[in-house]
């Protein structure tokens, strides 16, 4: 089926806030649009909706380029515009979005700050997260993915790639471009990662053909990290990622940030 009449909603609450904010700088549409509780992971923001009313005083865009609506948590896969309160480059960006009694509450991110050339890279390829999709797909979706981090990427089971990942998978890596195959994929995880990825997964959202998975990498570099897939009769075709370093924690501006 397709998306939901509450998930179809959740998006436009989502834009038409990001829009009060970015493009209208209106104060009355923070109001309509956030919970005045508003929850916010981003490690350098505060909590409540009085703090996103100061960032009206700020002057960069943002353009979402796919995103998924499942059940009340909306997420874009896209970029904020540079300069920004990161610096004067591009951030790619994964933003996910709880909504509750028809306003947003909680707020979860990753934003990496790469050039335009490299943010062309990462954005690159298909994938609607609209697109009429059975329940039992999105199901499958889901199962199919979280078998790729907890198998795959956790246990080392690189023998399960060729059951779940199709044969003409690609990755779209920033600064390498458009990366092909199955054999990649291995690489990846066998030479470039000792064998395995250890995350702990914290969310996995569906609809169209799309999945994302916001997880917690472990390991030398612990990152907070976005995949996004794109299924193509059940298996894995496309994929995307969006990271960003865990902060310090006193260097955080609340007290739940990243998860």
């Amino acid at each position: 089926m397709a998306l939901t009449t509450d998930e179809k909603r959740n998006i436009k609450i989502v834009f038409d806030g990001l829009d009060a904010i970015l493009k209208d700088k209106s104060e009355a549409g923070i109001d309509a649009n956030f919970d005045e509780s508003f929850i916010q992971h981003n490690p350098w923001a505060k909590d409540t909706s009085e703090h996103l009313k100061e960032m009206l005083q700020m002057d960069f865009g943002y353009k979402p380029v796919r995103w998924v609506s499942d059940g009340n948590i909306m997420a874009y896969q896209g970029y904020y515009t540079a300069p920004n309160p990161l610096g004067d480059l591009p951030l790619y960006c994964t933003d996910a979005w709880r909504i509750e009694n028809g306003k947003v509450i909680e707020h979860w991110d990753a934003l990496m700050p790469i050039p335009d050339e490299q943010l062309r890279n990462a954005i690159a390829g298909a994938g609607n997260g609209e697109d009429d999709t059975a329940d039992a797909t999105r199901a499958q979706n889901k199962a199919t993915v979280k078998r790729f981090l907890d198998h795959v990427l956790n246990r080392g089971r690189v023998e399960e790639i060729k059951n779940l990942i199709s044969p003409d998978y690609i990755y779209h890596h920033e600064t390498e471009g458009a990366l092909t195959g199955l054999e990649v994929l291995k690489d990846h995880i066998v030479n470039k990662n000792g064998g395995r990825m250890l995350h702990d997964n914290k969310l996995i959202l569906a609809s169209g053909d799309l999945v994302m998975a916001h997880s917690h990498y472990f390991g030398d570099n612990e990152r907070v990290v976005f995949d996004w897939f794109r299924l193509a009769y059940g298996q894995i075709a496309e994929h995307w990622s969006v990271e960003q370093p865990i902060t310090p924690w006193e260097q955080v501006a609340n007290e739940h940030p990243h998860f």
